[in-house]
């Protein structure tokens, strides 16, 4: 259910990273990851064609007289030499893993007081963590060796044996996207990712690896504003890695358009397209959010918003033992918030106002139409979207509950009528594989 009072979440694949919107025109944007600029494309064919107009010649002499062999490839008179291949594929295979009931669950560390006498400079901050991050490099795995990658991103090693979070937008939301993970020192792993998580925007990764670095992981309900905080990423992509960037917390439970599901960290550290899925540190070198997205406006700068530590931690910890978020009740709608200024203005109440019933959800056969206000779930009163996604929250899988719905007169000089509906909640695992 997302709140469309707002701008809109911004999409990269539609527009690209550098547009500068107007002020109204407000967008929250993924950082996720360094698209593979299309320039460097088109040079790298004008070269490859001069090389082969100024090559022409020779090959045609020293190819005359000598045919190709159809049954080997090799030119007759040929020799086949090594080709080393074997040598530089001495990297596994992605490891065939799935999500494990058993596998590990991640949790957070008692941080120090600020005035502990603990809190560490940049550069120590730095040195904890850095070996914690990783670049994240994307690829259509239905694509053959002549494709380039389609981005890179940023992860965070939960594990000594290999599991990585990042965002879900830096595998492009899917499961079956093919995974690099370059690590601080350059060793590479292919990667399987062991779940993903659309509506938080979170995924897990598996490597086969042991004895890594691991991050440490703070309490985000401890945050205040005005504290420290550190991003760890790689801006740019690989070109950039391991690049860290200082501010504050600017602000805390942070609402964006398009994503209700978070209550986001604010921070003005600079954050850019290829940070996505890195660390937003404290001043202890533990990680207290992942960086994930940024506003672009002509007139606003050092706006940088990540997910909170707890949040990763209840997520990345789902996939990793179901692969999916396994208890988020749905109603199967979405819809935009009533505020104060339109309830006022159309005589109507304040609530989300329903603008889509999912056709196979739980509200689909019931009396709820679109542009009805639904105004309580059960005796909670709800004023607007994310008020009632923060009390729908409480509800898991199968539980029912009861909606009490305003629906306006068509005639805006008459009152509507409020009625109540019952709907028992649906399984939404946040991806397209459940």
């Amino acid at each position: 259910m997302a709140d469309q009072n707002k701008a809109g979440y911004y999409n990269p694949s539609v527009q690209p990273m550098n547009v500068m919107y107007p002020m109204y025109a407000q967008s929250y944007i993924p950082v996720q990851k360094k698209k593979s600029p299309a320039g460097k494309t088109a040079i790298i064919s004008i070269i490859l064609t001069v090389v082969i107009i100024f090559s022409g010649v020779s090959v045609f002499a020293l190819g005359a007289g000598v045919n190709s062999s159809a049954d080997s490839g090799v030119p007759s008179g040929g020799k086949v030499v090594d080709s080393g291949y074997e040598e530089d594929s001495a990297v596994a295979q992605a490891p065939s893993v799935k999500a494990d009931p058993n596998g590990p669950q991640i949790s957070t560390t008692e941080t120090p007081a600020v005035d502990s006498g603990e809190s560490k400079t940049a550069s120590e901050v730095y040195e904890k963590a850095y070996r914690c991050i990783v670049c994240i490099t994307s690829y259509d795995k239905d694509k053959d060796y002549m494709t380039s990658a389609d981005g890179e991103g940023s992860g965070i090693v939960l594990t000594e044996d290999g599991y990585i979070a990042t965002n879900s937008h830096v595998v492009n939301d899917s499961t079956k996207t093919g995974v690099l993970v370059t690590m601080y020192d350059e060793t590479q792993y292919l990667g399987t990712i062991i779940g993903i998580d659309k509506k938080t925007d979170l995924a897990v990764i598996k490597i086969e690896a042991k004895g890594l670095n691991y991050a440490e992981f703070a309490d985000s309900e401890k945050l205040k504003i005005g504290e420290l905080s550190f991003a760890l990423g790689n801006p740019g992509g690989s070109e950039f890695s391991n690049s860290l960037t200082k501010g504050t917390v600017s602000a805390i439970n942070r609402t964006l358009s398009g994503s209700a599901h978070i209550k986001y960290i604010q921070t003005d550290a600079a954050i850019n397209p290829g940070n996505s899925g890195g660390a937003l540190l404290n001043e202890f070198g533990q990680v207290i959010g992942m960086n994930t997205a940024k506003l672009v406006a002509t007139d606003y700068e050092g706006m940088g918003f990540a997910i909170p530590s707890n949040t990763v931690i209840e997520i990345v910890n789902k996939l990793i033992k179901y692969g999916y978020v396994n208890d988020r009740g749905t109603i199967g709608i979405e819809g935009k918030t009533c505020d104060l200024y339109m309830s006022k203005v159309n005589n109507v109440p304040q609530g989300m106002i329903v603008t889509k019933i999912d056709p196979k959800g739980s509200a689909a056969d019931t009396d709820l139409k679109v542009n009805d206000i639904i105004t309580r779930i059960n005796d909670v009163k709800v004023k607007s979207s994310y008020e009632l996604i923060d009390e729908l929250k409480k509800y898991k899988p199968n539980d029912k509950i009861t909606l009490r719905v305003y629906r306006p007169s068509q005639d805006k000089n008459s009152k509507g009528y409020s009625f109540d509906v019952k709907i028992r909640l649906k399984k939404d695992t946040g991806t397209e594989n459940k």
